[in-house]
């Protein structure tokens, strides 16, 4: 834009500076090709400027589906880490008098895989409820 304005400005006085008029015909067609490469200039920088907007929405949407999942999977392990923190301590051992140890922490292992089966499937049930629209 700034070689069109300069370009302009010559014009007008191309006859006092000197110029033929095949150096005037020459610099109305710079003045023309100035003029077409600012507009495709302007043109490149809006789609380009959209390709990145379109590529900043699936980044950001890949990252939401990312983010969801790893929320699910953190849900899941949640109740879990507080069930292994309290069948780790003293006052389980305490509580499955009678029974064999090994036996309270199977058991423990196991209802805690049963917890988190049905934490999962719950979770997974109500997202696919709410994603395709059968949910509040």
């Amino acid at each position: 834009e700034a070689n069109s304005g300069v370009l302009q400005k010559i014009r007008p006085a191309a006859e006092r500076i000197g110029f033929t008029a095949e150096d005037i015909e020459l610099l109305d067609d710079v003045m023309i090709e100035t003029q077409q490469a600012c507009k495709q200039a302007k043109i490149y920088n809006t789609v380009l400027s959209g390709l990145m907007d379109a590529r900043g929405s699936i980044v950001n949407n890949n990252m939401n589906t990312l983010l969801k999942n790893l929320t699910i999977i953190n849900v899941v392990f949640l109740p879990l880490n507080l069930i292994a923190g309290i069948g780790g301590m003293s006052e389980f051992s305490a509580l499955s008098v009678g029974v064999n140890r090994w036996l309270a922490y199977v058991c423990l292992v196991f209802a805690m895989i049963g917890i988190g089966s049905m934490t999962w499937y719950w979770l997974t049930r109500i997202l696919d409820k709410s994603h395709h629209g059968g949910g509040n």
